[in-house]
């Protein structure tokens, strides 16, 4: 079966190679550009056969295309921007509409009733496409230009508007760190793209190349709902557009500047008498315009950002000042105690656009983007002390480049990309030596465990081609491409002793008992592990009008994911060969009516499909580096096991002979199979005036295959817990192993959403986004990917049944923008209150979910910490509601039409409202033999081991545009 899936494959990208390289081909994809399309007729509502002209105002670009037998007309892939377009045919004055603007990945829907009389008498009309998209089959919006420029950004991290967005929980980072962005109930589920290509690392699910706010023209984000086109996610594609150049040449200078005095004191922040010296500096420079005219354009954006801060909320120190003193007084240096990790982030970005339209056929788009971030003493702080302390770099290169060819009936887009990303740990002046040292719950110092690591690089090169094809009410879309990704990552070299309590650690320190530790683990060896893996897709779809109210969009895509090769020398049978997925089908539908048409139409959608997930690499990548392999090996001991080192020494080198302790395996089952959601939604839309919509939503996603990971080496329990949970001993099904952990695809997961959202586009001066969601997600695989949480009982997945980690019962987040006109005789006062903005985002949840687990760090003897107390289910916890608002204030003045002066002040949390997002200590006492709680469960809230959001910042900034 695998030998013809795999034959069946190969025909199949052959076919699409040989339609992609032929000469009459052309382009498509909505990852760069949009759609316009309608419906033509007369007044006595007959179709009329016309020749159609659609004209991008900025960039001179003009198509041309017929309607067909029914008045249909559809102008696929047009590149971003404002349009006119107009309408000939013989009898019927020419009509023309000004004012289309055409957003990422829109299908903008523009009907005419022509007028009977003479074709040289012009009928003209200014007006946008009706709010409610008719042609929209998705569950997702676009952030223009206006709303991305426009609303706070204090972080400068673009990723944070992720977030912004119904259906969607998480939490924004500050500066350039990835936001933790959870879609659909799914913990980190993010397609990041930039321009339509990866910009996805899939070896930890996070963004690849990091970009400035400054050259992101649109962000599209779609939630639910996407054609077979878009995959490798059951969650958001957050598609970022980077502007292109215009026939004006326009560019802007600016700068943004925060000093101590613009920060208010942070949040649990354990002193009175300071406040830490946080200061920011942040330049942008773009420029854009013509090398020909409607031909050639180019765009330049430049930033280079400084920013120290001395107290971010994830930064402060959460040990309390009873553990602080027993650790200075067993000898610890109270230096290593600051209130908070003092954090810097500095380093410049750059891109570089064109834009050539080569002939009447044929349009280029190349792009290279840079940066090169460093980030000194990139810890959090909570538990961890000063010694933990690393720097951090990142520097990458991206070139992507866009082929578009057209003919009218017939579309090509030839996509490819190239990045690379290198990075690392390095020590610095604060870093502590000997073995690193952990207290569960209390501290963590000594040496950092992930120092001196250097990533040579993470490579992705990208080819994609989609053919499009208008057949009448059809538009048939076939595409395939290949993602290939070679990585490179280098493990922690260290040694780290686990305590149970901070007396002994004193014992074991004072060298009255040097064994006193919990545990030992070290890794020896070569660190580095290098794996290769190739993503292909293809994929065929119909988006079919089958009549002016009714659309579909239905079709299949294909994946197949060919994951890095096994070691067929690894000591464990299963590390040997990795199976490979060759049935990842997936089916899809849209479907999209008009309920009522003309003056405030109503729209009414549904989808409906299956969605894969690309494999994680981390899961390969850890099973090829621990496969008991002496050339890199990690050992874990008790104080009792044979060769067992003696505070505070370390090993260095592997153990020999009778003291050699078992190494710990990572494998994977043989039945491993692809992660995928099966989506279904529905939504109901209402234009409630021209520029304002209310729409109504109902997500369903049900989760297969999902990772579980469980050690499966104890063996014949000795007694069981008093939830049946089984308590093991020392016998072990592999005694040559420690750990065998097995990473299974047996998890499930269920999720279901209310959503409502309000939407206004720009009307006198005022647009906005409203969302709310009402959600419930439950699974029984806890996320050991992200969280590195592993099975509690081996042998029933049953009791991990609980809340997902991703939810959230009540979400609530909007933008606006607001720039208000009065019209005032007095000439001052009317200056005076007229050339001021406002931008918004308000945010409120009812806080995030969080585990909560016994004070014994390994309740059943499976070698497997973490354990939840009996009758407490997975992630019960929930810290309590977040409130936040966050403003920009912006006031202009205009010199001429063509230059304008912005000043403006940015808040991060206005109004200061202290909302606590996680507990650093979620442990509670337990009986050591039930397993039972010992008494009620506590207020995490009291036991001073908070991390809140960050206070209120305010960041001044200047802007000039030309």
């Amino acid at each position: 079966m695998k030998c013809k899936a795999r034959e069946m494959l190969l025909i199949a990208i052959a076919a699409i190679l040989c339609f992609s390289f032929s000469p009459s081909v052309v382009a498509q994809s909505q990852s760069q550009n949009g759609q316009i399309e309608g419906t033509i007729l007369d007044q006595n509502r007959a179709s009329v056969s016309s020749v159609v002209t659609a004209l991008n105002i900025e960039t001179g670009a003009t198509r041309i295309v017929t309607t067909d037998a029914s008045g249909v007309y559809r102008f696929p892939l047009l590149s971003l921007g404002t349009y006119r377009v107009s309408v000939e045919a013989a009898n019927f004055r020419k009509l023309v509409r000004d004012g289309v603007i055409l957003a990422v990945g829109q299908t903008a829907t523009i009907n005419f009733e022509l007028q009977a009389g003479d074709i040289n008498e012009l009928v003209a009309v200014t007006s946008d496409s009706e709010i409610v998209d008719a042609g929209k089959t998705d569950l997702g919006r676009v952030m223009t230009t206006r709303e991305v420029h426009n609303i706070p950004l204090v972080s400068l991290n673009p990723y944070n508007f992720g977030l912004l967005q119904a259906n969607v929980t998480g939490r924004p980072r500050g500066g350039f760190q990835f936001p933790n962005i959870n879609v659909n109930g799914y913990l980190r589920r993010v397609n990041y793209q930039l321009d339509g290509n990866t910009n996805t690392t899939y070896n930890n699910r996070t963004r690849l190349m990091l970009i400035s706010d400054a050259y992101v023209s649109e962000i599209q984000l779609v939630t639910n709902g996407f054609a077979p086109e878009f995959g490798d996610t059951p969650g958001m594609i957050m598609n970022i557009v980077t502007p292109s150049g215009t026939n004006e040449l326009r560019g802007a200078v600016s700068y943004r500047f925060r000093r101590p005095s613009f920060y208010s004191r942070p949040f649990f922040y354990n002193s009175t008498s300071d406040v830490p010296d946080n200061t920011a500096d942040n330049f942008t420079g773009t420029i854009g315009g013509p090398i020909v005219k409607d031909r050639w354009h180019f765009f330049f954006g430049y930033q280079w950002q400084y920013r120290d801060d001395r107290s971010g909320a994830t930064r402060l120190l959460t040990i309390t000042p009873q553990n602080r003193e027993a650790l200075i007084a067993a000898g610890l240096s109270p230096s290593i105690f600051p209130l908070a990790i003092p954090a810097l982030e500095k380093g410049s970005f750059y891109i570089f656009r064109t834009d050539v339209q080569i002939n009447k056929s044929n349009r280029l788009a190349i792009r290279f983007n840079h940066s090169d971030l460093k980030s000194p003493n990139f810890i959090q702080g909570r538990l961890n002390t000063l010694e933990r302390s690393i720097d951090s770099f990142s520097v990458d290169h991206n070139l992507g480049a866009q082929l578009t060819s057209y003919t009218p009936k017939l579309f090509n887009e030839l996509r490819f990309q190239y990045g690379r990303r290198t990075g690392g740990f390095k020590r610095n002046e604060f870093s502590g030596t000997g073995p690193s040292i952990v207290i569960p719950g209390v501290a963590n110092f000594g040496s950092p465990n992930s120092v001196d690591v250097v990533v040579p690089a993470f490579r992705v090169t990208q080819v994609q081609d989609n053919l499009t094809r208008t057949a009448g009410r059809h538009v048939l879309k076939f595409g395939g491409g290949l993602s290939f990704h070679d990585y490179t990552e280098a493990a922690a070299i260290y040694g780290e002793y686990t305590f149970s309590s901070i007396a002994d650690y004193a014992k074991a320190s004072s060298g009255s008992c040097p064994l006193c530790y919990s545990e030992y683990t070290e890794n020896i060896g070569d660190p580095e592990t290098r794996y290769k893996a190739a993503y292909w897709n293809l994929f065929a779809q119909d988006d079919w009008k089958i009549t002016p109210r009714l659309k579909i969009n239905f079709g299949l895509r294909y994946d197949f994911y060919k994951t890095p090769k096994a070691d067929p020398t690894s000591l464990f049978p299963l590390s040997q060969k990795f199976d490979v997925d060759y049935n990842d089908l997936a089916p899809r539908l849209g479907a999209v009516y008009a309920l009522r048409d003309g003056n405030r139409p109503t729209v009414v959608r549904f989808g409906a499909g299956i969605y894969y997930e690309a494999p994680l690499l981390a899961i390969y990548r850890d099973v090829l580096r621990y496969n008991g392999d002496p050339t890199f090996s990690s050992f874990t001991f008790d104080p009792k096991s044979p060769g067992a080192p003696t505070f505070p020494n370390v090993l260095g080198v592997p153990p020999v002979g009778s003291d050699q302790p078992p190494q710990d395996i990572f494998t994977i089952a043989s039945d491993y199979d692809t992660m995928y959601a099966i989506h279904a939604n529905v939504q109901i839309q209402q234009a409630i005036t021209e520029n304002m919509s209310i729409a109504a939503g109902y997500v369903h996603s049900s989760g297969r295959h999902l990772n579980v990971y469980r050690n499966i080496n104890p063996i014949n329990p000795i007694r069981y817990l008093a939830d049946g949970r089984p308590v093991y001993g020392n016998e072990r099904l592999y005694p040559q192993f420690g750990w065998v952990v097995i990473a299974e695809s047996a998890g499930g997961a269920e999720y279901d959403a209310f959503v409502l959202q309000l939407n206004q586009r720009l009307y006198r001066g005022l647009q906005f986004s409203i969302n709310y969601t009402l959600s419930k997600g439950i699974n029984d695989s806890p996320d050991g990917d992200v969280e590195g949480v592993f099975s509690s009982d081996p042998t029933n997945r049953n009791l991990d049944k609980g809340y997902s980690s991703a939810d959230q019962r009540h979400t609530f987040i909007s933008t606006v923008v607001y720039q208000p006109t009065f019209g005032i005789k007095s000439g001052a006062l009317n200056y005076l209150f007229n050339h001021n903005q406002f931008g918004f985002i308000v945010a409120a949840n009812s806080g995030e979910r969080f585990n909560i687990i016994a004070n014994t760090p390994d309740l059943n003897g499976d070698d497997v910490a973490g354990d939840r107390p009996v009758g407490v289910m997975r992630n019960a916890g929930r810290t309590p509601p977040l409130y936040n608002v966050d403003l920009r204030y912006s006031r202009f003045f205009d010199f001429t039409e063509r230059y304008r002066l912005e000043v403006f002040g940015e808040f991060q949390n206005l109004f200061n409202t202290n909302s606590i997002v996680s507990f650093s200590n979620t442990r509670v006492n337990v009986n050591q033999t039930t397993g039972e709680l010992t008494a009620p469960l506590p207020d995490f809230t009291l036991r001073n081991s908070s991390t809140a959001q960050e206070s209120r910042q305010f960041q001044l900034g200047l802007k000039f545009t030309f």
